[in-house]
């Protein structure tokens, strides 16, 4: 059989880039076994790469002994064995490189490796860094890497300056729309401190809570908007009393002028004119007075005084002690109402006031010493506007007229500003 040193020189040039070729898979599959710990595996493509080595250097004696006519005993001697020991070498060594190859490949898929780890860790929408005390970052995912990118500028080299630069804010929102809050902890590996930093998405939570914060800066403008309103409450209730005063007023006036021109151009009775006068003197001090004069400060005086100008005497029972504007305003209206209607309706000369407080109400009660009427009084005017002002204040207003007409009102001392009296005209 011929010999492999006969053979033309283009096929031994093939061979040897053959052995070529299996060096190089000879020295890929060491590096992957070894990374695998594959250490028995490895020791094969180790042999391998020595068959291919050996043969390459084999075929470059045969072209020192073509040039210089030289070459190795040992080399000589391989290079007179038959060609077909050669090929079957190679190809032996070939196929054994293909499988450890494939082997390796097999077992990367079926295994945990280094590898499979990261790729993992970079598929978390959490981004993760372990680093030493000097800062050095052992480990990165794609995530993490991003996230410093768009707080800094650039990406992580140092995880303890850049823990320094986060530190100190609980929730970072960054330009992409998302949200992340960070978590650290020192880890010991056999004594070695290793710190870990994990950032947590939380655009959800994060615009659930920018949303109830513009929730409740609306509310807080609301309060103040409501508390502004309670503190004009009283001058309003104050206007809104004094137009429906007007009112009354000028409802009474016109009555008492068609009463007067009635009894002065035909003839009547003493009785009738006796009357006319009585209604004079009720509206006298009403008259007399601008409703839209500072406010008094002593509540028994002015109704003392009102009460005079009508023909009327007050008998006292208690007095309001409460501070309240709003109960005070309801409690005079009340009264001047009482005492307008004793005149009136009733003839009466005495009005008894019977006054009592608790800690949350006050509680009065109005009645006369005039004639009962045949029938329960209608509320309508001011005796309707006194039970609506009284109700919406949370009040209650209720009327006897069995013996004697007596008015009765309860006013809570809690002030309500979500409620202005209607004005009835």
């Amino acid at each position: 059989m011929k010999s492999f040193i006969l053979l033309p020189v283009p096929v031994q040039n093939a061979v040897c880039l053959w052995a070529l070729l299996v060096c190089f898979g000879g020295i890929a599959d060491t590096m992957l076994l070894c990374k695998q710990k594959r250490y028995r595996s490895c020791s094969v493509s180790v042999l391998c790469f020595a068959a291919g080595y050996f043969l390459m250097h084999v075929c470059r004696e045969g072209s020192e002994l073509r040039l210089k006519g030289q070459a190795l005993p040992l080399a000589l001697s391989v290079l007179h064995s038959p060609y077909v020991l050669f090929l079957l070498v190679l190809a032996l060594a070939s196929l054994v490189c293909v499988c450890l190859y494939a082997s390796a490949r097999r077992w990367k898929m079926t295994h945990i490796t280094s590898a499979s780890i990261k790729e993992s860790l970079d598929l978390l929408p959490a981004g993760i860094c372990y680093y030493l005390d000097e800062g050095r970052c052992l480990l990165i995912n794609h995530r993490m890497n991003g996230i410093c990118s768009l707080l800094t500028g650039r990406s992580l080299q140092n995880g303890a300056a850049f823990y320094e630069r986060i530190k100190d804010k609980k929730v970072h929102a960054l330009p992409d729309g998302t949200a992340v809050s960070f978590r650290y902890r020192v880890l010991y590996d056999q004594g070695a401190p290793l710190h870990e930093l994990i950032a947590d998405d939380i655009t959800e939570l994060y615009e659930k809570s920018e949303e109830l914060r513009r929730d409740n800066e609306r509310v807080r403008q609301l309060s103040m908007s409501m508390k502004a309103y309670g503190e004009t409450i009283t001058d309003t209730v104050r206007r809104q009393e004094i137009l429906q005063a007007k009112i009354s007023i000028h409802d009474e006036l016109n009555r008492m002028i068609l009463a007067t021109k009635k009894t002065t151009e035909g003839s009547s009775s003493e009785e009738e004119r006796r009357a006319v006068l009585q209604m004079w003197r009720a509206q006298a001090l009403l008259l007399a007075k601008d409703a839209s004069e500072k406010k008094s400060r002593n509540v028994v005086s002015d109704l003392n005084t009102l009460a005079a100008a009508i023909g009327i005497r007050l008998a006292w029972d208690g007095a309001p002690r409460t501070a309240s504007t709003q109960v005070l305003a309801l409690f005079l209206s009340a009264a001047r109402e009482a005492m307008i209607n004793a005149s009136k309706h009733a003839g009466a000369e005495l009005l008894s006031i019977h006054v009592s407080e608790s800690e949350k109400a006050l509680f009065a009660s109005f009645s006369n010493g005039g004639h009962v009427p045949p029938q329960p009084p209608a509320e309508s005017g001011g005796l309707k506007t006194l039970r609506e002002r009284i109700e919406n204040a949370g009040g209650q207003m209720r009327i006897d007229a069995a013996d004697r007409f007596v008015l009765s009102i309860t006013i809570p001392k809690e002030e309500r500003n979500d409620a202005i009296p209607r004005i009835d005209r």
